[in-house]
């Protein structure tokens, strides 16, 4: 990935590394793509609201968990399918989807499958498909 699909976005304190991704619904007929932030701490995923909707997400409902936030009480959520790819590596995987967060949050269960490198110090992000 080139310098203009990842980064450090600077507007938050530390700044939030973010990578180039693309979800899609289950079948592929739809998609988007947009900056998805790389949240290390993260077991799932989460897009907001405004793209599952676009997507139609909320059709395609795969499981209910118990999410737990940092500090949080457990919450109830449902997990819908769909499609990411970071850097042409291609991920079926569940998302939460939220109205109270606006950006794609890139949890460990994307993560898992490609390499991500963090060169805080030069501002380096590098993303690859091992």
């Amino acid at each position: 990935m080139g310098d203009a699909s990842t980064g450090l976005d600077e507007n938050y304190v530390p700044p939030f590394p973010w990578c180039t991704v693309t979800v899609a619904d289950p079948f592929k007929t739809k998609s988007v793509s947009r900056k998805g932030y790389i949240d290390t701490g993260s077991d799932g995923s989460i897009v907001p609201t405004k793209i599952g909707k676009e997507l139609h997400l909320t059709q395609f409902p795969v499981m209910r968990i118990e999410a737990y936030s940092i500090g949080g009480k457990p919450e109830d959520r449902i997990l819908y399918a769909a499609y990411v790819e970071i850097n042409g590596a291609e991920v079926a995987t569940a998302v939460d989807i939220r109205d109270d967060v606006n950006i794609i949050l890139l949890g460990r269960d994307l993560l898992q499958y490609i390499k991500v490198t963090i060169d805080w110090k030069r501002k380096d992000i590098k993303i690859l498909d091992p």
